[in-house]
């Protein structure tokens, strides 16, 4: 049975947190639930009593699922308490510690109340909350790469440990962590968006050099590029033009080769931008223009190393 946290308890809401606790049967679920002993009640809160957490590991909520799991929520029941913690600085109200969804979408359902676990003060609630969400199924591919990430850099894992606490091998944590070469404006999109692309897409477009991940990001988000297309794409851009399957790759250009064909390579840069300003940038098709802004950004990345290289 769970207590209203503003009536008595006629139960040791111990139990009630053991068993969910029990249940879960997964690495990090001691870390999230502790022991019997380590949860300090099972309780009901008052939804205005509870404050979101501003550093919650999820960026996006989509109103869609929202929707839905306040539909659920009115039909079934809540089956999942939230996990919070005493305000640090209000007394009788809570900090939201993992479980904003629920807490959200209980508010759009109409409930005023929602069950919720209380953690002790001394709780690690940063590692908790990444934990938790990483441990679910609806996280964009991106954002559970950042969560991975955030574990590493905050807690000072390594990616086996990491994937000791998900679940997970090494070998799947280390493919995630790929995500996070994507392009940021990429990054961003596939956060705020959700939309549906595959992670097997991502991970091939995360192999990309950056021009080409943007040359390519439309045709992704319009669903128009498979996983096996975009990984064949890696390939042909890997061989010079021209070349057939299996031939050797470009041999290594030197530094005294590089700078000898300076002159041509301002020659065709000059030449295809007075090209591009003659035509009107308003008449470019997205992925031009995508294409230059990627180019764009290469040469500012760019002329940033050759800054550093010719510094006295």
């Amino acid at each position: 049975m769970v207590k209203n946290w503003r009536k008595p308890a006629s139960q040791q809401p111990a139990v009630v947190a053991k068993s969910i606790g029990e249940s879960l049967e997964r690495p990090g679920a001691d870390l999230i639930f502790g022991t019997a002993d380590g949860l300090r009640d099972t309780v009901l809160l008052r939804l205005t009593d509870v404050e979101p957490n501003p550093n919650q590991p999820r960026r996006h909520f989509d109103e869609e699922e929202l929707q839905a799991l306040s539909f659920s929520l009115r039909e079934v029941g809540q089956l999942s308490p939230i996990l919070v913690q005493a305000h640090p600085t209000q007394p009788k109200r809570f900090m939201l510690v993992a479980g904003e969804r629920r807490w959200r979408a209980a508010g759009m359902a109409g409930l005023t109340k929602v069950m919720a676990h209380i953690l002790p003060a001394d709780a690690n609630t940063d590692q908790i909350a990444l934990i938790e969400n990483l441990q679910r199924v609806d996280l964009s591919p991106v954002e559970e790469a950042e969560g991975i990430r955030r574990l590493i850099e905050t807690h000072d894992y390594n990616q086996e440990a990491v994937g000791d606490l998900l679940g997970r091998s090494r070998t799947e944590v280390n493919t995630t962590l790929t995500l996070l070469k994507l392009h940021p404006t990429i990054r961003h999109d596939c956060v705020t968006s959700h939309n549906d692309v595959a992670k097997a897409v991502l991970l091939e477009l995360a192999r990309m050099e950056e021009v080409d991940q943007l040359s390519l990001w439309l045709k992704v988000k319009q669903g128009e590029l498979t996983a096996r297309e975009a990984r064949e794409y890696r390939a042909r851009l890997q061989r010079p033009a021209g070349a057939a399957k299996g031939a050797a790759p470009l041999k290594p250009v030197t530094a005294k080769k590089f700078i000898a064909g300076l002159g041509k390579l301002e020659e065709s840069l000059s030449a295809g931008i007075e090209a591009v300003a003659e035509k009107g940038t308003a008449k470019l098709k997205p992925e031009e223009r995508s294409r230059l802004e990627a180019l764009r950004a290469t040469l500012a990345r760019m002329t940033g190393r050759l800054d550093g290289l010719l510094e006295p």
